[in-house]
Protein backbone atom coordinates (compact mmCIF):
# COMPACT_ATOMS: atom_id res chain seq x y z
CA UNK A 1 0.00 0.00 0.00
CA UNK A 2 1.31 3.31 -1.27
CA UNK A 3 2.35 5.94 1.94
CA UNK A 4 -0.22 8.13 0.19
CA UNK A 5 -3.36 6.32 0.23
CA UNK A 6 -6.69 7.74 -0.69
CA UNK A 7 -9.84 6.95 0.63
CA UNK A 8 -13.43 8.19 -0.37
CA UNK A 9 -16.31 8.04 2.83
CA UNK A 10 -19.76 7.58 1.79
CA UNK A 11 -22.51 8.23 4.35
CA UNK A 12 -25.80 7.11 2.71
CA UNK A 13 -29.70 7.99 4.09
CA UNK A 14 -28.72 10.67 6.73
CA UNK A 15 -32.09 9.47 8.26
CA UNK A 16 -30.64 8.75 11.52
CA UNK A 17 -29.18 12.63 11.79
CA UNK A 18 -28.06 13.94 15.11
CA UNK A 19 -28.79 10.33 16.60
CA UNK A 20 -25.46 8.78 14.49
CA UNK A 21 -22.11 10.52 15.46
CA UNK A 22 -19.38 9.44 13.79
CA UNK A 23 -16.10 10.29 15.24
CA UNK A 24 -13.07 8.56 12.83
CA UNK A 25 -10.10 10.49 11.81
CA UNK A 26 -8.04 9.63 8.58
CA UNK A 27 -6.21 6.23 8.51
CA UNK A 28 -5.15 4.06 5.89
CA UNK A 29 -7.89 2.70 4.03
CA UNK A 30 -8.39 -0.63 4.94
CA UNK A 31 -7.87 0.39 8.41
CA UNK A 32 -10.76 2.66 8.34
CA UNK A 33 -13.62 0.04 9.07
CA UNK A 34 -11.45 -1.45 12.02
CA UNK A 35 -11.46 2.30 13.66
CA UNK A 36 -15.05 2.71 13.30
CA UNK A 37 -15.50 -0.46 15.33
CA UNK A 38 -12.85 0.10 17.87
CA UNK A 39 -14.56 3.42 18.54
CA UNK A 40 -17.73 1.69 18.63
CA UNK A 41 -16.12 -1.06 21.33
CA UNK A 42 -14.80 1.99 23.11
CA UNK A 43 -18.09 3.92 23.75
CA UNK A 44 -17.07 6.90 21.72
CA UNK A 45 -20.09 6.51 19.49
CA UNK A 46 -24.14 6.24 19.15
CA UNK A 47 -26.05 5.15 17.52
CA UNK A 48 -30.01 6.30 17.91
CA UNK A 49 -28.86 7.93 21.66
CA UNK A 50 -26.96 4.83 22.58
CA UNK A 51 -23.09 3.73 22.76
CA UNK A 52 -22.88 1.27 19.51
CA UNK A 53 -20.90 -1.06 21.69
CA UNK A 54 -24.56 -1.54 22.94
CA UNK A 55 -26.59 -1.36 20.07
CA UNK A 56 -24.14 -4.07 17.43
CA UNK A 57 -26.93 -5.96 17.26
CA UNK A 58 -28.37 -3.92 14.89
CA UNK A 59 -25.52 -2.59 12.61
CA UNK A 60 -24.48 -5.36 9.63
CA UNK A 61 -20.71 -5.40 8.46
CA UNK A 62 -19.72 -6.49 4.89
CA UNK A 63 -16.03 -7.22 4.75
CA UNK A 64 -14.02 -6.77 2.00
CA UNK A 65 -13.50 -10.15 1.59
CA UNK A 66 -17.52 -11.40 1.54
CA UNK A 67 -16.84 -14.52 0.60
CA UNK A 68 -14.87 -15.28 3.72
CA UNK A 69 -18.63 -14.31 5.30
CA UNK A 70 -20.42 -17.84 3.70
CA UNK A 71 -20.49 -20.27 6.68
CA UNK A 72 -23.57 -21.81 5.36
CA UNK A 73 -23.98 -25.26 3.18
CA UNK A 74 -26.99 -23.09 1.04
CA UNK A 75 -28.94 -20.06 0.28
CA UNK A 76 -31.28 -20.26 2.33
CA UNK A 77 -29.54 -21.81 5.35
CA UNK A 78 -27.42 -18.88 4.86
CA UNK A 79 -29.83 -16.17 5.16
CA UNK A 80 -30.90 -17.53 7.92
CA UNK A 81 -28.23 -17.91 9.80
CA UNK A 82 -28.10 -17.37 13.49
CA UNK A 83 -31.35 -15.27 13.05
CA UNK A 84 -34.05 -16.85 15.08
CA UNK A 85 -36.79 -14.79 14.50
CA UNK A 86 -36.98 -14.40 10.61
CA UNK A 87 -40.15 -16.02 8.91
CA UNK A 88 -40.70 -18.45 6.21
CA UNK A 89 -42.52 -15.83 4.85
CA UNK A 90 -40.28 -13.29 5.06
CA UNK A 91 -37.26 -15.58 4.29
CA UNK A 92 -39.18 -15.82 0.99
CA UNK A 93 -39.97 -12.10 0.28
CA UNK A 94 -35.94 -11.54 0.94
CA UNK A 95 -35.54 -14.30 -1.26
CA UNK A 96 -36.96 -12.51 -4.08
CA UNK A 97 -35.85 -9.15 -3.00
CA UNK A 98 -32.25 -10.23 -3.44
CA UNK A 99 -32.53 -11.98 -6.93
CA UNK A 100 -31.73 -15.33 -5.36
CA UNK A 101 -35.18 -17.24 -5.04
CA UNK A 102 -33.97 -20.07 -7.91
CA UNK A 103 -30.62 -20.39 -6.02
CA UNK A 104 -31.85 -20.84 -2.55
CA UNK A 105 -30.61 -24.31 -2.52
CA UNK A 106 -27.72 -23.98 -3.87
CA UNK A 107 -24.30 -23.87 -2.29
CA UNK A 108 -23.53 -20.00 -1.58
CA UNK A 109 -19.60 -20.55 -2.78
CA UNK A 110 -20.98 -22.21 -6.49
CA UNK A 111 -22.53 -19.02 -6.67
CA UNK A 112 -21.12 -15.98 -9.53
CA UNK A 113 -19.44 -13.58 -7.40
CA UNK A 114 -22.73 -11.17 -7.40
CA UNK A 115 -24.61 -13.71 -6.39
CA UNK A 116 -22.08 -14.11 -3.67
CA UNK A 117 -22.15 -10.86 -2.36
CA UNK A 118 -25.93 -10.40 -2.60
CA UNK A 119 -25.92 -13.35 -0.12
CA UNK A 120 -23.98 -11.83 2.41
CA UNK A 121 -25.39 -8.61 1.91
CA UNK A 122 -29.08 -10.86 2.48
CA UNK A 123 -28.17 -12.17 5.58
CA UNK A 124 -27.43 -9.08 6.90
CA UNK A 125 -30.81 -7.48 5.95
CA UNK A 126 -32.82 -10.37 7.33
CA UNK A 127 -31.47 -9.29 10.54
CA UNK A 128 -33.08 -5.27 9.84
CA UNK A 129 -29.70 -3.28 11.44
CA UNK A 130 -30.18 -0.24 11.61
CA UNK A 131 -26.51 0.73 10.16
CA UNK A 132 -24.58 -1.30 6.99
CA UNK A 133 -20.89 -0.81 7.46
CA UNK A 134 -19.34 -1.80 3.44
CA UNK A 135 -16.12 -2.00 2.60
CA UNK A 136 -15.49 -1.97 -1.30
CA UNK A 137 -19.03 -3.56 -2.12
CA UNK A 138 -18.62 -2.65 -6.31
CA UNK A 139 -14.92 -4.05 -6.09
CA UNK A 140 -14.69 -6.23 -8.80
CA UNK A 141 -18.58 -6.87 -9.64
CA UNK A 142 -19.72 -6.53 -13.20
CA UNK A 143 -22.17 -3.96 -14.58
CA UNK A 144 -25.41 -6.43 -13.57
CA UNK A 145 -24.09 -6.76 -10.32
CA UNK A 146 -23.37 -3.21 -9.82
CA UNK A 147 -26.96 -2.10 -11.08
CA UNK A 148 -28.05 -4.68 -8.18
CA UNK A 149 -25.74 -3.56 -5.76
CA UNK A 150 -27.53 0.30 -6.49
CA UNK A 151 -30.77 -1.38 -6.42
CA UNK A 152 -30.43 -2.62 -3.01
CA UNK A 153 -28.72 -0.26 -0.87
CA UNK A 154 -31.44 2.68 -2.75
CA UNK A 155 -34.11 0.33 -1.14
CA UNK A 156 -32.82 -0.27 1.92
CA UNK A 157 -32.19 4.11 2.04
CA UNK A 158 -35.61 4.31 0.88
CA UNK A 159 -36.77 1.96 4.28
CA UNK A 160 -35.38 4.38 6.74
CA UNK A 161 -31.80 2.44 6.77
CA UNK A 162 -28.35 4.07 7.27
CA UNK A 163 -24.91 2.80 5.18
CA UNK A 164 -21.54 4.08 5.89
CA UNK A 165 -19.40 3.10 2.74
CA UNK A 166 -15.84 3.07 2.45
CA UNK A 167 -14.90 3.26 -1.21
CA UNK A 168 -12.90 4.65 -4.45
CA UNK A 169 -15.76 3.86 -6.73
CA UNK A 170 -17.53 7.49 -8.09
CA UNK A 171 -20.15 6.33 -9.76
CA UNK A 172 -21.61 4.54 -6.87
CA UNK A 173 -20.67 7.66 -4.63
CA UNK A 174 -23.08 9.93 -7.19
CA UNK A 175 -25.77 7.82 -7.39
CA UNK A 176 -26.41 6.49 -4.03
CA UNK A 177 -24.56 9.06 -1.73
CA UNK A 178 -26.52 11.58 0.84
CA UNK A 179 -22.68 12.87 1.97
CA UNK A 180 -18.97 12.51 0.71
CA UNK A 181 -16.46 12.72 3.08
CA UNK A 182 -12.90 12.76 0.96
CA UNK A 183 -9.51 11.24 2.75
CA UNK A 184 -5.77 11.98 1.39
CA UNK A 185 -3.03 10.44 3.06
CA UNK A 186 -4.94 10.24 6.68
CA UNK A 187 -6.78 13.81 5.99
CA UNK A 188 -9.89 14.87 5.97
CA UNK A 189 -9.71 17.41 2.73
CA UNK A 190 -13.71 17.54 1.91
CA UNK A 191 -16.75 16.50 3.81
CA UNK A 192 -20.03 18.19 2.55
CA UNK A 193 -23.23 17.05 -0.11
CA UNK A 194 -22.69 14.82 -3.01
CA UNK A 195 -23.18 17.41 -5.50
CA UNK A 196 -20.66 19.96 -4.03
CA UNK A 197 -17.94 17.75 -3.21
CA UNK A 198 -18.03 15.71 -6.21
CA UNK A 199 -18.54 18.33 -8.52
CA UNK A 200 -15.35 19.73 -7.17
CA UNK A 201 -12.59 18.94 -10.28
CA UNK A 202 -9.72 19.91 -8.33
CA UNK A 203 -10.72 18.96 -4.78
CA UNK A 204 -11.30 15.58 -6.47
CA UNK A 205 -8.32 15.55 -7.84
CA UNK A 206 -6.43 16.66 -4.76
CA UNK A 207 -7.45 13.72 -3.34
CA UNK A 208 -6.03 10.79 -6.18
CA UNK A 209 -9.69 10.09 -7.30
CA UNK A 210 -11.13 10.48 -10.58
CA UNK A 211 -13.76 13.02 -11.29
CA UNK A 212 -16.98 11.77 -13.04
CA UNK A 213 -16.83 11.85 -16.67
CA UNK A 214 -19.60 14.21 -17.18
CA UNK A 215 -17.86 16.97 -15.59
CA UNK A 216 -16.07 17.63 -19.07
CA UNK A 217 -19.01 17.14 -20.74
CA UNK A 218 -20.66 19.67 -18.72
CA UNK A 219 -17.90 21.93 -19.10
CA UNK A 220 -17.84 22.25 -22.99
CA UNK A 221 -22.10 22.75 -22.83
CA UNK A 222 -21.60 25.44 -21.26
CA UNK A 223 -24.27 23.75 -18.22
CA UNK A 224 -22.88 23.69 -14.22
CA UNK A 225 -21.32 21.00 -13.12
CA UNK A 226 -23.06 17.63 -13.00
CA UNK A 227 -21.88 14.04 -11.65
CA UNK A 228 -25.03 12.36 -12.75
CA UNK A 229 -26.82 12.02 -16.19
CA UNK A 230 -30.20 12.47 -13.64
CA UNK A 231 -28.41 15.61 -12.90
CA UNK A 232 -28.29 17.03 -16.08
CA UNK A 233 -31.39 16.01 -17.06
CA UNK A 234 -32.77 18.25 -14.05
CA UNK A 235 -31.05 21.24 -14.93
CA UNK A 236 -32.12 20.85 -18.49
CA UNK A 237 -35.83 20.52 -17.13
CA UNK A 238 -35.52 23.32 -14.88
CA UNK A 239 -34.01 25.46 -17.81
CA UNK A 240 -36.60 24.42 -20.23
CA UNK A 241 -39.82 25.40 -18.00
CA UNK A 242 -37.87 28.48 -16.77
CA UNK A 243 -38.55 29.93 -20.77
CA UNK A 244 -42.02 29.57 -20.72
Amino acid sequence: MNSRVTIILVIMAIYLAGMLWIGLKGRKYSETNKDFMTAAKQGSMLLEGKPVDKQLGKIGYLRQEPDLMLLADTVREELCWKNHTITQQELQQLLEHMNLAEYADDFPLALSKGQRLRVVLGAMLAKKPALLLLDEPTTGQDEQSLAEIRRLLLAYKEQGGSIFICTHDMELAAQVADRVIVLCAGQIIADGTTEEVLSNKELVEAGGLTPSALLPVCEQAGLPPCITVEGVKRYVRKTAMGRH
